[in-house]
């Protein structure tokens, strides 16, 4: 580990903003493993994560492949007095609209599937051509800086939790069973863990701006 030190006179392009308090600090050639924190509050302000590009771009493809197989899938099965009817995430929006809820199905529908998707492709994208050695571009910066963006209105774990809840007050009304897509969605976010844990945003910058 390393301690940063505050900036006294240089170039902005040399510094790094601590994201917890704001104190600038002068940008360290780290070695692989290694990480700076800020020298006032703590926090880690770089890293340095051995096969950065690799492994996030492995777990982002899962990531995608998790969800769309939970969007295609059944999600739960409801019994009762011998009928039976199973639903999707697409019939829970559906469900909400037609309730008159249209505000809560939007949310739904964008938090749960438009959001998490569209921050895994941008993701994804970036990381496949930075793997492949592609020449870095413009739109991969900005395809990148609103990957990070999107990162916390993707909420597919908030998702799973209330329905976990749901589920629990629900059984005692109606016999029910979870599908592929309930699982599909729990292994999501897992995936998503892994993505945080293994991404090194400073790498990917890096890359980027010495790739054009």
């Amino acid at each position: 580990m390393a301690v940063a030190s505050p900036i006294i006179d240089v170039s902005f392009d040399t510094l790094t903003a601590c994201s917890g308090c704001d104190l600038l600090h002068h940008h360290r050639e780290l070695e692989l493993g290694e990480y700076a924190r800020c020298e006032r509050c703590g926090d880690v302000i770089q890293t340095c994560k051995p096969n950065t590009i690799e492994r996030s771009l492995a777990a982002t493809l899962t990531a995608l492949f998790l969800l769309l197989i939970s969007l295609i899938t059944p999600f739960l099965a409801l019994s009762r007095a011998g009928i039976t009817s199973s639903m999707s995430v697409f019939d829970a929006v559906e469900a909400l609209w037609d309730t008159q809820m249209r505000w809560l199905g939007l949310l739904t529908l964008a938090l749960i599937i438009v959001l998490p998707l569209a921050r895994l492709l941008l993701l994804g994208w970036v990381l496949w051509r930075l793997h492949f050695g592609r020449k870095a571009r413009r739109s991969m910066r900005i395809a990148f800086r609103w990957a990070l963006k999107l990162e916390p209105w993707a909420m597919a774990d908030i998702f799973v939790m209330g329905v976990v809840v749901s589920l629990v007050k629900i059984s005692t009304l109606a016999n029910l069973s979870v599908g592929i897509a309930f699982w599909a969605l729990l292994a999501l976010v897992g995936a998503s863990i892994l993505i945080n844990a293994s991404l090194c945003k400073d790498t990917v910058w890096t890359r980027l701006q010495q790739n054009q």
